[in-house]
């Protein structure tokens, strides 16, 4: 997924060049002109970074800011500002109020997207470090959550069991029975409480990819066999992939969780193509795409949270794994979906070191 950035200013011109350099970079880019527009377009579409000119029509740039940095759900996007003015007091006064960072007018183009470059990377180190510490709330949650359910779980199972046994009432043996299903879809949620709390640590060792992606491809096959729905499984592997650093039972966790998503996406008859291709500097990368309902911008970049929806696999707890688990091999997830026309899921790992290779001083 493209990293967000809104550029506003009231000058046309400025406005064009700073959106087609972003644009070339590889950003997805929104624009405004002046500060009101800037504030309406954040409520709609939240973007990564922002770059604002101070004297705009309207509203300027430091009311904008101001108003942004008082918002909880706006105060954490960085802001560079950008001004003509060259007097220590307003650069005092854009800090004061929240500014990340100051380019003066005339700037280069270089310049600034050095500096987009730079605070985006922080935000993502910050980000990084707030979902560590969200995911270890989570663990401690759901381990609660696990020893308070199963006893009681055990024993609703166990009594509705022999309540249907024992019982030759059609409509009785019909309420057993849906007792019986909950039952199994709670048994279902603390395996995946489980499977969580498992995958806290990684052990990784030098592996070889492939196998790996064919034993998750093989075990989601039977997983579609069970859902009678029509779904065309594709495999296509690179030939000898690079080695990397891997936790086996982790990693092949990781890549079910995600396959199960696709066939979760698929409402009948589509296609799942998985796929491991070479990247720059001789990254890996495991790519799965599917025919599915897809999603929109802001529905991708809330999948990863925990608990997103009721369901207990897919985009509920299950993609939260995955994504824990890609992180703790030191790779990149990345989502690119359109709605209605399906979704691919992109994992980048790096290649493991030679044995042989000295370590840097």
């Amino acid at each position: 997924m493209k990293p967000r950035v809104m550029a506003v200013d009231d000058d046309e011109k400025n406005l064009a060049l700073l959106s087609a350099k972003l644009e070339r970079e590889g950003y997805e880019v929104v624009t405004a002109r002046n500060g009101i527009e800037a504030l309406a377009k954040v409520r709609l579409t939240p973007p990564d970074l922002i770059l604002m000119d101070v004297m705009m029509p309207q509203m300027d740039g430091y009311e904008a800011l101001r108003q942004l940095k008082s918002r909880e759900d706006t105060r954490y996007i960085p802001v560079i500002m950008l001004t003509g003015r060259a007097e220590v007091e307003d650069k005092v006064l854009g800090f004061e109020v929240g500014a990340e960072d100051y380019i003066q007018k005339p700037y280069s183009l270089q310049e600034v997207s050095a500096r987009v470059k730079s605070l985006l990377r922080m935000r993502a180190l910050q980000t990084k470090l707030r979902e560590t510490e969200k995911m270890a709330a989570l663990g401690e949650m759901v381990d609660g959550i696990a020893h308070e359910v199963r006893n009681p779980l055990t024993a609703i199972g166990g009594l509705a069991r022999r309540l249907f046994e024992g019982t030759a009432d059609p409509q009785h043996k019909a309420y057993t029975q849906s007792i019986l299903k909950y039952v199994q879809r709670l048994e279902r949620m603390l395996q995946r409480i489980d499977e969580y709390k498992r995958i806290l640590v990684s052990t990784p060792s030098r592996g070889e990819l492939n196998p790996l992606v064919s034993a998750a491809v093989k075990d989601i096959r039977e997983f579609i066999e069970g859902t009678g729905k029509d779904i065309a499984l594709q495999e296509r592997l690179m030939p000898d992939p690079p080695p990397v650093m891997m936790d086996y039972g982790n990693l092949k966790i990781a890549l079910f969780n995600i396959l199960q998503n696709s066939v979760e996406a698929i409402e009948k008859k589509g296609e799942i193509r998985v796929e491991t291709t070479p990247e720059f500097d001789q990254t890996v990368a495991i790519k799965i795409s599917d025919t599915g309902v897809g999603m929109t911008q802001d529905e991708i970049r809330k999948i990863f949270n925990p608990f997103q929806t009721s369901k207990f696999e897919g985009a509920g707890l299950g993609l939260t794994i995955s994504y824990r688990i890609v992180h703790d091999h030191g790779g990149e997830i990345d989502v690119e979906s359109r709605k209605g026309e399906g979704t691919t899921v992109t994992i980048r790992l790096h290649p493991a070191k030679s044995a042989e290779e000295p370590k840097r001083i």
